[in-house]
C-alpha cells in the first residue's frame, strides 16, 4: 500500500504543478469540471444504489451548480439549488407510500450536490484569486493538506496508539494527527520559501495548522459518509487511495477556507 501510495504520488504531483500552474483558465476549469463529475458520480452511487433516477438528478444538479461557481455566476448556481430543491420535493411527492425513505434521500441527494458540486470548483475560484497569486495559492493549499495526510499517516503508522475516532475511522490516531499538524506545518514553511517569499513564516505556520485541521475534518467527515454508507472507497480510479472522492476529501475543506482566506480583506 505505502509503495503504490508513494508511486502515485511520484508520478502526479509534477502533473499537479503543471497543470495548477500552466493550463489555460478554462481548460483547467473544464479540468476541475471533470473531477467534479466524476466525484459526484462516486458520491451518489454510494448514496443512492438503488435510485437511478434520483442519482442522475442529483449528478445533474450538482453538476449545474458546480458550472455556475466555476464561471462565477450567481444565478447559474442559484438556479441549479433552485432546482435541486424544488426537484428534489418532487420524488417524495411520487413515492407517497415512503415518505420517510424518500425525505431521507432528498436529504442525502441535497448534501451532495452542496459537498461535491459547490465545493469543488472552489479550486477554480482560488487559482483565479489575489490577481497572478492564485496558482501559487492553489499549490501551497493542496501541498500542505497532503503533508497533512502523509505526516499523520506515517507518525499514526509508527507510533499510533490513541484511537481518534474508533466509530468512524478506526486507524486514525492522536498520535496520526499530531503528526499530520506537524507535516503541513513543515511542507506549509517550504511552501513559503517556493510560492510566498513575502509572507512572514509564522503566518505560513498558522495557515498549515488551519489546513491540518479541515484537511483531517474533511477526511473524518467522508469516512462518516463511507461508514453510513457501507462502502469501502468512493471508487477505484486512483492507485493506492481509491476514488477521486477519496482524494478530495481532505481537500474540499482546505481549498474553500484557503479562497477567502485570499480574497477576504484583512480585519
Amino acid at each position: 500500500m505505502l509503495r503504490t501510495r508513494l508511486a502515485t504520488a511520484a508520478i502526479a504531483l509534477p502533473g499537479l504543478w503543471l497543470i495548477v500552474e500552466y493550463l489555460p483558465t478554462h481548460v483547467f476549469a473544464g479540468f476541475i469540471m471533470a473531477v467534479a463529475a466524476i466525484a459526484l458520480f462516486e458520491y451518489f452511487a454510494m448514496a443512492l444504489p438503488g435510485d437511478a433516477v434520483e442519482r442522475a438528478a442529483g449528478l445533474l444538479w450538482g453538476l449545474v451548480i458546480a458550472g455556475g461557481v466555476a464561471s462565477r455566476r450567481p444565478e447559474v448556481w442559484g438556479a441549479g439549488l433552485g432546482l435541486a430543491v424544488i426537484g428534489g420535493l418532487m420524488f417524495p411527492l411520487l413515492h407517497a407510500d415512503d415518505l420517510a425513505g424518500a425525505m431521507h434521500r432528498l436529504g442525502l441527494s441535497l448534501l451532495g450536490v452542496l459537498y461535491v458540486g459547490f465545493f469543488t470548483p472552489h479550486f477554480v475560484l482560488l487559482r483565479e484569486a489575489d490577481h497572478d497569486q492564485g496558482w501559487r495559492w492553489v499549490l501551497f493549499t493542496v501541498f500542505a493538506a497532503m503533508g497533512s495526510d502523509s505526516g499523520g499517516y506515517l507518525t499514526g503508522r509508527a507510533f499510533g496508539r490513541h484511537p481518534l475516532a474508533p466509530s468512524i475511522s478506526p486507524s486514525k490516531t492522536v498520535e496520526g494527527a499530531l503528526g499530520a499538524l506537524a507535516g503541513a506545518m513543515l511542507i506549509a514553511s517550504l511552501c513559503r520559501l517556493l510560492f510566498f517569499g513575502d509572507r512572514g513564516r509564522s503566518e505560513a505556520v498558522v495557515l498549515g495548522m488551519a489546513i491540518s485541521v479541515l484537511a483531517q475534518f474533511g477526511d473524518l467527515c467522508e469516512s462518516a459518509l463511507k461508514r453510513a454508507f457501507g462502502a469501502k472507497d468512493s471508487g477505484w480510479i486512483i492507485p493506492g487511495h481509491g476514488g477521486i472522492l477519496d482524494r478530495l476529501d481532505s481537500l474540499l475543506f482546505p481549498v474553500v477556507f484557503a479562497y477567502y482566506y485570499a480574497v477576504l480583506p484583512p480585519a
